[in-house]
């Protein structure tokens, strides 16, 4: 009798246990090009918080169970308690804590989409009217190659954001936003399972959040067409996304943005052989050999680096993501939780909604 009692017993935590599996991974993003990178470069020059602009970010995502904690590159952490249906900020610089329900948060939320509602209204009080229609492609090229010790496999995509407005004043106005990715997905990656079913629970355990944002829109008269997105032959491969490259390219009209190969010759700055005839004269010479220099310098530098494969002439802003790590060991729990000696620090949800620490 025992064992016939014992035996399942045992089964059943053997299951848990691995049902419960943790898992961690880190990854490095970087600005690599486009008009933001080089108008950073030049801010960069007068002021040091511009130069951090373009430098590389890391993030951790940990998760274990129903928690999940992310720890930017500034030390600050985020930990998501599905369980205690609660978000819990961390400030390691200061040494506190803060803490939001998901309750709070919902009602935040409701808020900021209450208010994006009243400043889309026009001046008689008229809700605006405006179209958005997304346009999605995406193609498995069938190459792979090897990342972490693991096959990834490319897959190539496409969103387009067309916006159109049909207000007499502005009739026939479009914008386009275009943002083309190149990604290698691992298919078989131990462990990364518990990312996705944590990210599954979370949607499910706030599904106010898709409906209320489409509530919103629907209130404002912003149309979603989603006939592209039927009709699109969207690739679907499921796995871990260890490389990604991303552009970003914007048009007025349905135009697409000049290319670099447009921009007239007569731009190019020729070189200053003259003499200076004053002191003024010659710091401003040497003052901009000196940014013209720096300038071929940093050519240089992105001719030698490896280029991005997404990126499109006249981009917006060009980035690569790289997953540099990743683990399924068992996780401190105490990661999950504020660490031992923080004071709590009030905020409102309004804060947190809104991007504050």
């Amino acid at each position: 009798m025992k064992t016939k009692f014992v035996a399942p017993i045992a089964l059943i935590l053997l299951v848990s246990t691995l049902s419960f599996a943790d898992f961690k991974y880190s990854e490095t993003s970087k600005i690599t090009g486009g008009a933001m990178m080089n108008m950073a470069k030049m801010a960069g020059v007068f002021s040091k918080d511009a130069r951090q602009i373009n430098a590389p970010t890391t993030r951790t995502i940990s998760v274990k169970g129903s928690k999940l904690r992310e720890e930017e590159s500034d030390g600050s952490v985020r930990i998501t308690d599905l369980a205690g249906r609660r978000f819990i900020s961390i400030d390691p610089k200061n040494q506190t804590y803060s803490i939001v329900t998901f309750d709070d948060f919902k009602k935040a939320m409701e808020r900021k989409q209450q208010e994006m509602q009243e400043k889309m209204k026009g001046k008689h009080g008229q809700d605006a009217n405006m179209k958005i229609t997304p346009k999605f492609e995406s193609t498995e090229t069938g190459a792979s190659k090897t990342l972490l010790g693991v096959e990834a496999k490319e897959l190539k995509a496409k969103i387009e954001m067309l916006m159109e407005s049909s207000d007499p004043k502005a009739q026939g106005q479009q914008i386009s936003t275009v943002i083309n990715t190149d990604q290698w997905i691992a298919p078989n990656v131990a462990g990364y399972k518990e990312i996705r079913e944590f990210y599954l629970k979370m949607a499910k355990e706030m599904d106010w959040m898709p409906g209320q944002a489409m509530n919103a829109m629907a209130n404002s008269n912003v149309q979603i067409s989603m006939n592209e997105l039927r009709k699109s032959n969207l690739a679907h491969i499921s796995g871990m996304t260890l490389l990604t490259y991303t552009s970003m390219t914007l048009g007025g009209n349905g135009t697409p943005p000049p290319t670099a190969q447009s921009q007239p010759q007569q731009q190019q700055q020729a070189e200053d052989n003259s003499v200076p005839t004053s002191a003024s004269g010659a710091v401003m010479k040497g003052l901009g050999g000196m940014f013209k220099k720096k300038k071929q310098q940093d050519a240089d530098n992105s001719a030698a680096s490896t280029p991005n494969p997404a990126s499109t002439p006249g981009s917006m802003m060009d980035m690569q993501t790289e997953v540099t790590s990743y683990s399924n060991s068992p996780l401190d729990p105490g990661l999950f939780e504020p660490p031992t000696g923080y004071s709590e620090k009030k905020i409102t949800a309004d804060d947190m909604a809104g991007g504050k620490k």
